[in-house]
């Protein structure tokens, strides 16, 4: 890792924890329940199946120059059945229901290569990203496949004309992720995931990811998640201790419905659980390590939860524990 690079990462966590002090008055009042995980012999599983809420309120969407647009989200269906259950479906699906309305102009192409949808142009221009949060959260500059975020009542979303190195450093992502994902005879292999803590960390290496259908309610079987990550290390003999609960609201937020890492232990790494702790997570990679903000679109348990986020081959995923 060049200094620079060093520094940028440097910064980054240090954005992740101001980040996340600036919502800790909020994990003062939650709604919470304790998942067991079940351990039958190598196997790790959820061992109950919880529900979250579809969406049901109209909606909107902000298309920098042409203003907000509205959205009812019974009318939408999704353009990745692959992924989603009937009901759920991502930013991209409201994207194509107002083209369908009339409302926009879009041209778009199913892109193999990257394995999402990309936008060709959008009322006759090309460049565009989007951005996106849940409530109590605010935008980081997201790196997760448009049709993959999936999306909730009371969500903000921005679609705006990308910086060009920005957004094709996203796409490289994207194709090393699926040339990945094909060298490995279509199965999740991670080459690096890290632990950290404030002062330890620990690294794995070359780490195949399987599904263990989290959230059903949102994904087809199959889906591999950020939190399969995790649930395919301890079946590996790599973690000793994982402990999720799952929210449905935080003070404030009325609508969180995701399952949130609140106690770890591998080895050596077994960080002490003082105040609030959390397990957070990022993608990384030497591709897209320069193009993530300082605190991204899964720096603060108020944002995108391992459990909703599908994953492809990422290069590198890094995650931090903090305690406020």
């Amino acid at each position: 890792m060049t200094e620079a690079r060093s520094q940028a990462l440097r910064r980054r966590w240090i954005g992740i924890v101001t980040l996340f002090v600036a919502f800790s008055q909020l994990a003062a009042a939650q709604t919470a329940e304790t998942i067991p995980i079940d351990r039958d012999g190598a196997a790790w599983s959820l061992s109950t199946e919880i529900a979250g809420r579809v969406p049901s309120q109209p909606g909107s969407i902000e298309i920098r120059g042409t203003g907000v647009l509205t959205f009812d989200p019974a009318r939408i269906a999704t353009t990745r059945p692959d992924l989603f259950q009937t009901g759920s479906f991502s930013v991209f699906d409201v994207l194509v229901r107002l083209d369908e309305l009339g409302e926009i102009d879009l041209e778009y192409v199913f892109d193999e290569e990257l394995q999402t949808h990309v936008i060709r142009t959008l009322n006759g221009l090309d460049g565009w990203w989007y951005d996106a949060h849940y409530e109590g959260g605010s935008f980081d500059r997201t790196v997760v496949r448009i049709d993959q975020y999936p999306v909730k009542d009371r969500m903000s979303i921005v679609v705006y004309l990308e910086d060009s190195v920005r957004l094709e450093a996203i796409h490289a992502h994207f194709r090393e992720e699926v040339a990945r994902r094909a060298s490995n005879d279509g199965m999740v292999a991670i080459p690096k995931i890290t632990l950290r803590s404030s002062s330890d960390e620990l690294v794995f290496k070359d780490i195949t990811v399987t599904s263990h259908d989290v959230r059903p309610d949102v994904f087809q079987p199959g889906v591999v998640t950020m939190l399969d990550v995790l649930l395919s290390l301890g079946e590996q003999g790599l973690l000793t201790e994982l402990d999720l609960e799952w929210r449905t609201e935080e003070a404030g937020i009325s609508l969180v419905d995701g399952f949130f890492v609140v106690g770890i232990a591998a080895g050596p790494f077994a960080p002490e659980v003082s105040g609030a702790c959390v397990l957070t997570h990022q993608i990384g990679g030497a591709t897209i390590a320069d193009h993530l903000s300082p605190h991204t679109h899964t720096m603060s348990h108020m944002h995108l939860t391992a459990d909703l986020e599908a994953i492809v081959s990422p290069e590198a995923i890094e995650w931090l524990w903090i305690c406020l």
